[in-house]
């Protein structure tokens, strides 16, 4: 997936936004393009949608909570193609069973990485389906929600859905043109990094 959300670990944002503004694309797809507001409004649109399975005009909690399953089902799938595949690349002769040869046989290097570092890197790598990102926003679905529910009437609207993205989206378009450059993501993602790194600093502080 090229379009990843900026607010880190947010799932169901993700799922509402996809806002491609922190996180770089899978490797291979070169430099991302610039990404414009009413694209993001589109896209939220066009999520949310899929979300609002009664086609109200609101996510509830039962569907938002319904969107975590059928995540965690896909990502579930995913990953079993995913060890499906390197099995059968380490099985050369194809006989669903591996012996002593072909698990020591010299790979290529993205075979080495790909077989070391499971659900990491790859087609559906570090930031695909397999990805840490997408694991821990699964876990943060629910906190998105009462984040997004801002009259706290236990239903989230297509406005209150893109209120987050949108603002998320204005603060990193510094210079107000619309749109997202190449420059002012990467500015983003150093700015994250940044603050992560002094977090994981404070709490080995702490500790």
């Amino acid at each position: 997936m090229k379009k990843t959300s900026l607010i880190a670990g947010a799932a169901l944002a993700t799922l509402l936004a996809g806002v491609a503004v922190a996180q770089p694309g899978p490797r291979g797809d070169g430099p991302p393009r610039p990404q414009t507001r009413a694209e993001v409004q589109a896209k939220v649109a066009e999520q949310f949608k899929k979300a609002d399975t009664n086609g109200d005009g609101f996510v509830t909690k039962a569907e938002a909570d319904a969107a975590r399953a059928k995540m965690r089902a896909a990502f579930a799938e995913k990953r079993q193609e995913r060890k499906a595949e390197r099995f059968a690349t380490l099985d050369k002769d194809g006989n669903g069973a591996l012996s002593k040869d072909e698990f020591l046989a010299p790979r290529s290097r993205g075979e080495a990485s790909d077989a070391g570092r499971p659900d990491r890197d790859g087609k559906h790598g570090r930031h695909g389906w397999g990805g840490r990102h997408h694991r821990g926003g699964m876990a943060m679905m629910g906190q998105w929600f009462d984040r997004a529910d801002a009259n706290k009437d236990g239903k989230v609207s297509l406005a209150e859905a893109q209120a987050g993205p949108l603002a998320m989206f204005d603060r990193v378009d510094t210079n107000r043109d619309g749109t997202i450059s190449p420059e002012e993501r990467q500015a983003a993602r150093d700015a994250m990094r940044a603050k992560w790194q002094e977090r994981r600093d404070a709490a080995k502080t702490r500790g």
